[in-house]
């Protein structure tokens, strides 16, 4: 979230009329610990990904995984936008 956001949500949190135990539920939910997901190998990864594209032949699908693996190469990782064009 970015800053603007999350300074919306916690102006809108102390604007809600809580109870003592809703605080400290809402209290308990900010500070769980984030769950892990499983860390899985590349090769798992492009199998999931081509079940997901059952649609498409062997060769298409390992094409498209290629495509979308690749896709961000040649993007440079930080662009200077400038809005007033």
């Amino acid at each position: 979230m970015t800053t603007f956001a999350l300074n919306n949500l916690w102006t809108y949190l102390q604007g809600l009329s809580l109870s003592q135990s809703d605080r400290e539920w809402l209290a308990g939910k900010l500070i769980m610990p984030k769950e892990t997901t499983p860390d899985i190998t590349a090769e798992e990864r492009k199998a999931r990904f081509l079940r997901l594209a059952g649609s498409w032949s062997d060769a298409e699908g390992e094409e498209y995984y290629q495509m979308m693996k690749h896709r961000n190469d040649d993007r440079p990782a930080n662009r200077d936008i400038n809005f007033d064009e």
